[in-house]
């Protein structure tokens, strides 16, 4: 277990320090000729880096301690279809990329082993639909998160955390675990190289290709018994969606599904510090729901605990005022603001049945 710390360790680091060294000259660059160029683009560093990391990974890790075993197909299969998605989204875009992208997941999903450690008591082909359902939407609408970079890379960072600890305690096994630390060490340096100034933005194939690189890690536990704990690490991005889709729906009935998000709310209302803090609290407190979903028999109460519980928590962040700095603030105005509408609708409930006697 020491060994295999290390060696997550090691990769962390070594994805970190490997895209902080060659992206920064590019940041450097991109902000002093602030001129757009295919070479400032941060996926084709953030892409090699980690196909790099994630060969390497094959001969660092015993590859045995897969409940299903581990071919050649599943580890590079990933890593052509992400080229593919980004290549598709700066070429073409429209419905060529969407295809792209439905094409990738779909042959991902039916190369992962379902076998005993198959999620969910259903029939094979019906859980088959059910995750590339799960990953298409995943890949194609992660980018409603991507108000700031942080807004988007910060939970990406957070289920890749996740992934570690499950690998820690014996739940995951190692191979997937150094491939989550090298693209969580990425995905760092290129946040703490944009983290006060944006230099270099995400676009929609690049949030596409990251999160389906991602989501190919984690359909390699689809046979796995911790698949449903890396799905309830995901519930921050679900949560959001599901929140873009009522407001723009219902709501609003105006805008992208990226400005009907609270993390677009939250984004205009807090300071940086606020806002990055207490997505991470968030993304602790769905950590410890995975952690007990690896001992609960049934497969979907915590899931949707989890997602009402984070709708909430990021309606909390979203909603609170400006001048809240620390998430207890921001959870007290939240809670007075719940308190008054309550008594408002009583008060209107009161006079309406006076009026009607």
């Amino acid at each position: 277990m020491n060994t295999a710390i290390f060696n997550v360790i090691l990769f962390l680091l070594g994805g970190f320090l490997a895209m902080y060294s060659v992206y920064r000259p590019v940041v450097n660059k991109s902000t002093q000729t602030l001129e757009p160029s295919l070479k400032f683009l941060p996926i084709l560093y953030i892409l090699p880096l980690y196909a790099l990391g994630a060969i390497t990974a094959y001969f660092a890790a015993d590859t045995t301690d897969f409940v299903e075993p581990l071919n050649w197909w599943r580890i590079f299969a990933p890593l052509g279809f992400a080229t593919l998605i980004y290549a598709s989204s700066l070429f073409f875009g429209g419905v060529v990329f969407y295809l792209c992208v439905a094409i990738a997941v779909g042959v991902t999903v039916w190369l992962q082993p379902l076998g005993i450690g198959a999620p969910f008591e259903l029939p094979h082909i019906f859980v088959r639909l059910l995750v590339f359902a799960f990953a298409l939407v995943f890949c194609l609408y992660s980018r409603i998160m991507n108000a700031l970079p942080h807004t988007y890379v910060i939970p990406h960072i957070l289920i890749l955390v996740g992934m570690l600890i499950l690998a820690f305690i014996g739940a995951m096994p190692l191979y997937v675990a150094l491939c989550a630390a090298v693209l969580a060490g990425v995905l760092a340096a290129y946040l703490s190289l944009n983290y006060y100034d944006v230099a270099v933005p995400l676009d929609d194939g690049a949030c596409a290709t990251v999160t389906y690189l991602l989501c190919a890690l984690i359909l390699m536990n689809l046979g796995e018994f911790c698949f449903p704990s890396c799905v309830i690490f995901t519930i921050i991005f679900w949560a959001e969606l599901v929140v873009a889709l009522a407001n723009r729906l219902f709501i609003s009935h105006s805008g992208y599904l990226s400005e009907n998000t609270y993390y677009y709310l939250a984004a205009q209302r807090h300071t940086l510090p606020v806002l990055v803090s207490n997505i991470v609290k968030i993304g602790i407190v769905l950590l410890f729901i995975a952690w007990f979903q690896l001992f609960s028999v049934n497969q979907y109460s915590l899931m949707i605990v989890a997602l009402c519980l984070t709708i909430w928590l990021n309606g909390i962040l979203g909603k609170g005022g400006a001048e809240a700095s620390s998430f207890k603030e921001i959870n007290r105005a939240f809670v007075n603001d719940l308190k008054q509408n309550f008594n408002d609708a009583k008060k209107l409930f009161t006079k309406n049945k006076k009026d009607d006697e």
